[in-house]
């Protein structure tokens, strides 16, 4: 992502960024917080210090919320002159609203901004490449990463041979690049998920999670929020203290064998025999928790502090 802002910044000679979601840790994203201490606090981790991301950054990285048009709108009318970039994940927790996608190629269009698609989570979970290519808008830049590889460390950098020639006019470089375990990674990697409709698996195993997930919950009276993408499922507790029935949950199910958060991640390793496995130990837990909620007991039985929150990611 730091490569692609690099590119975008040369194209354009412009130095701000209008950016929604989660996106690293580089100082280009990080000065969000120069001007607010709390910018990040929906997108990444709050109460985030700035501290060694140069002063002289405040106000180049301004956020927006998904599927809030209206708000990048309000960006553009403050920083049209100054705007190198709009960047966000194509979808994330939410699908994106009718006309939100194509609204953002058409605003960065007529500013002159480059236009970058985060598909380094997004990417390879839905269909091989990246999920622009389902929803039909093309960005500038599409960054990939994780997935392209299976894993192992490799990214990849595709756009308009306009917006990528400016890299020419820059310095961009890394002592690994003529490494080669990672391009050949991705080469195997696509070319498996080509031919094994890897994609059309992890949907069928993340729709499975999801149902059985809701017809659990609503079986044990436990209220809950389920949101993302299939192959990226998350569930929220509606309660005050969610964080300690999630705690909770995930030391239930480690007594059960399962190494599991409050997400599933579907890979194309999973087996049908151990989503089964593992919708039969949500079957006990779930209602298990409900109780122990019904008797404010979820603390006395946690065996360790209540977990982290961990990142978040603007919903």
């Amino acid at each position: 992502m730091a490569v692609a802002v690099r590119i975008a910044r040369a194209k354009t000679g412009r130095e701000k960024i209008a950016f929604c979601g989660y996106h690293g840790w580089h100082d280009w994203y990080l000065a969000a917080n120069l001007c607010h201490g709390d910018t990040l606090d929906s997108h990444l981790l709050p109460g985030l210090e700035p501290n060694g991301v140069p002063r002289s950054l405040a106000g180049t990285a301004v956020p927006f919320h998904y599927n809030r048009v209206d708000e990048l709108e309000r960006i553009i009318a403050v920083n049209e002159k100054d705007l190198a970039a709009i960047i966000m994940e194509p979808i994330r927790s939410d699908k994106p609203e009718p006309g939100f996608l194509e609204s953002v190629r058409e605003l960065a269009t007529s500013t002159g901004a480059v236009l970058i698609f985060d598909e380094v989570t997004s990417g390879w979970r839905l269909n091989s490449g990246g999920v622009h290519l389902l929803y039909k808008v093309t960005p500038d830049i599409a960054v990939f990463a994780k997935a392209i590889s299976n894993g192992y460390p490799m990214a990849a950098l595709v756009g308009t041979s306009s917006v990528m020639q400016a890299a020419q006019d820059t310095f961009i470089s890394s002592t690994y690049w003529t490494e080669r375990i990672g391009p050949t990674a991705a080469l195997a990697t696509i070319h498996k998920h080509r031919a094994q409709g890897v994609s059309n698996r992890l949907i069928e195993l993340g729709n499975r999670i999801q149902a059985g997930w809701r017809e659990t919950a609503d079986h044990a009276g436990l209220a809950m929020t389920i949101t993302g993408i299939s192959p990226l499922s998350r569930f929220t507790f509606e309660l005050t203290k969610s964080q300690a029935v999630r705690t909770l949950f995930t030391q239930m199910m480690l007594d059960r064998g399962f190494l599991a958060t409050n997400s599933f991640y579907a890979m194309f390793a999973h087996e049908d025999r151990q989503v089964s496995d593992y919708l039969a130990a949500i079957g006990e837990i779930f209602p298990a928790l409900a109780r122990a909620i019904e008797r404010q007991e979820v603390e006395r039985l946690l065996r360790g502090p209540v977990a982290h929150t961990g990142f978040y990611r603007l919903a």
